[in-house]
């Protein structure tokens, strides 16, 4: 029997890996360093000492670019100058020559010297550009002169600076209306009962611009008057037309009776009385 012997061999260890993670890190390192330094010297690349700073995005559109479409030349403007007093000081002097300015303008408009009023607007402009009222006070200069389209892009001005300012809507509204587009018109009148601080339905301007909507409703075909475009049996739109001689009584005449029964008649005018609060 041949007996077959074993022998057991010890195992060699593991051979352990080498890390190349660190040089792998300092080539990647190298190599940015590399492409900076090329981009830094190629020509027409990076940005240089010398080289001149980007400009600045253009300014929004501001009282001096509106104020073009009223064919006004632009006057030089005198700053406001303080030069021991502080920034408050300077801004109270300003906003104080704003004010004044436009109490003239308004002063101007309820007097119809429309262009006395835009002259004098010219002047408060540019002292602050972003001054909603200012843009305002223009759009009722321009209505009156009956330039509505330039009116209307005055109140947008306004409404863009300050979007919860009501008589900006409403001026907006009444502009849209003189030049037909009553979808805008009412969008505008909407708006001004939205933002109005006090919506009081007794107060004369809520009143009319609730009055202004259901008339452009009806004239839109809309609303309980819709079918008859606001007009009431037995008037015509020319009798129903706002022309500021107070209330409106249709009397019949007597002794005119028609075959039908219906006689002729005749719109007297009543006295205006304040029926609305201011």
């Amino acid at each position: 029997m041949s007996t077959v012997s074993t022998s057991t061999t010890a195992s060699t260890p593991a051979r352990r890996r080498r890390d190349y993670r660190p040089l792998g890190i300092a080539l990647v390192l190298a190599s940015v360093v590399a492409i900076g330094l090329l981009v830094e010297f190629l020509p027409g690349r990076g940005v240089g000492v010398d080289d001149a700073p980007p400009q600045a995005a253009p300014a929004p559109a501001g009282f001096d670019t509106l104020r073009g479409m009223v064919g006004e030349q632009k006057e030089e403007q005198t700053p406001v100058e303080n030069p021991s007093g502080s920034g408050d000081t300077v801004a109270a002097q300003r906003s104080a020559e704003i004010n004044k300015l436009l109490r003239a303008a308004e002063k101007s408009i309820r007097a119809s010297r429309f262009d006395e009023a835009i002259a004098t607007l010219n002047q408060a402009g540019p002292l602050n550009p972003e001054h909603a009222p200012t843009y305002l006070t223009m759009g009722h200069a321009l209505a009156g002169k009956g330039k509505y389209a330039e009116a209307r892009r005055y109140y947008e001005a306004a409404i863009n600076f300050d979007p919860l300012y009501a008589d900006a809507y409403f001026g907006h509204a009444a502009a849209s209306e003189q030049l037909g587009d009553l979808e805008s018109a009412l969008g505008g009148m909407r708006s001004f009962l939205h933002v109005v601080k006090n919506p009081d339905p007794m107060r004369l301007q809520v009143a009319q611009a609730r009055s202004a909507i259901w008339e452009w409703e009806s004239k839109l075909g809309r609303g309980p008057w819709g079918k008859t475009r606001g007009i009431p049996p037995g008037f015509t739109e020319a009798e129903l037309r706002r022309d500021g001689r107070g209330m409106g009584t249709k009397m019949p005449i007597p002794g005119t009776e028609g075959p039908d029964g219906v006689s002729q008649y005749e719109i007297k005018y009543s006295d205006k009385f304040n029926l609305h609060k201011p």
